[in-house]
């Protein structure tokens, strides 16, 4: 199923290119038609029935859909764009069948997101940047975007910005972005999604982002990737799920504020606190 979920919302990619829309109308239409096929999903066919209740954020979660992931991935495209409008370095290989520079570019692209997830998980100061996404009990759809926007705007720029500079054409960077989307939907929503183990190995399917969501700090530190999970195992920081997802998330006395405003300011509470130790 989760599979089918890629291969329909490719399929709608495609389908929007054919018929003579922008690459930018077709991916945003086909996330929109997928999103709604997940909340359907959490409807009908919950992983966990508790978790359709009510948490008292849903406001905020909208609040950082709009002030957070939007402005953020903006952000960093624009910047991504504006600092490699001619790249650096023209030595993408774009003779290369499109499928073959497609999976070219989510390693390259994945390298950025690796590390600057994993800078946020690992630097104190830069952990309140990340600590939003980190803050909830629960994996439901709209927690997808539930992320400050310095930090969705950072991990934007780390992934297109070396593709740009490399001179991947316009048709890569669109499809490693589907990707990244549908992955990021299908990861949070609370629907059972199983996948195998040879598969986990190799991508971010949902049972590999609910481990890294996990209330369990040696889990929480580990699955780094989005689509691939490559530079985590090159890297050490791999830990298979086991046979079903964990529920059990959060962060352990949980530093978040509750009222949008105070999460909005967390960051920069935590870069004032840092400036006064020094």
């Amino acid at each position: 199923m989760w599979l089918a979920l890629f291969a329909a919302g490719f399929a709608s990619v495609h389908a929007g290119l054919a018929l003579g829309q922008s690459g930018d109308a077709s991916l945003a239409l086909a996330t929109v038609l997928s999103g709604v096929v997940l909340l359907v999903a959490e409807r009908v066919w919950p992983h966990q029935p508790g978790w359709r209740e009510a948490d008292g954020q849903w406001w905020n979660d909208l609040g950082h859909f709009v002030f957070g992931f939007g402005l953020g991935v903006f952000g960093g495209t624009w910047l991504s764009q504006a600092m490699f409008a001619n790249p650096v370095w023209s030595v993408w290989p774009a003779s290369w069948p499109l499928v073959t520079q497609i999976v070219l570019g989510l390693a390259v692209s994945e390298f950025g997101l690796y590390w600057q997830h994993r800078a946020v998980h690992t630097v104190p100061a830069l952990w309140h940047l990340h600590a939003l996404h980190h803050s909830t009990d629960r994996m439901t759809f709209f927690k997808t975007t539930r992320i400050h926007a310095l930090d969705i705007g950072s991990a934007t720029f780390l992934s297109l910005a070396p593709l740009m500079a490399l001179g991947a054409p316009v048709p890569v960077l669109l499809w490693v972005t589907a990707c990244g989307n549908f992955a990021a939907q299908s990861q949070h929503a609370n629907v059972r999604l199983p996948t195998p183990a040879w598969l986990n190995a190799l991508v971010g399917t949902p049972a590999v982002h609910w481990l890294h969501h996990s209330l369990d700090l040696r889990e929480g530190n580990s699955n780094f990737g989005m689509n691939l999970m490559i530079w985590d195992h090159l890297f050490g920081t791999y830990i298979p799920p086991g046979p079903t997802p964990r529920t059990e998330l959060g962060i352990g006395g949980n530093p978040v504020p509750a009222t949008f405003a105070g999460q909005l300011w967390l960051p920069w509470r935590a870069l004032r606190s840092l400036f006064r130790e020094r």
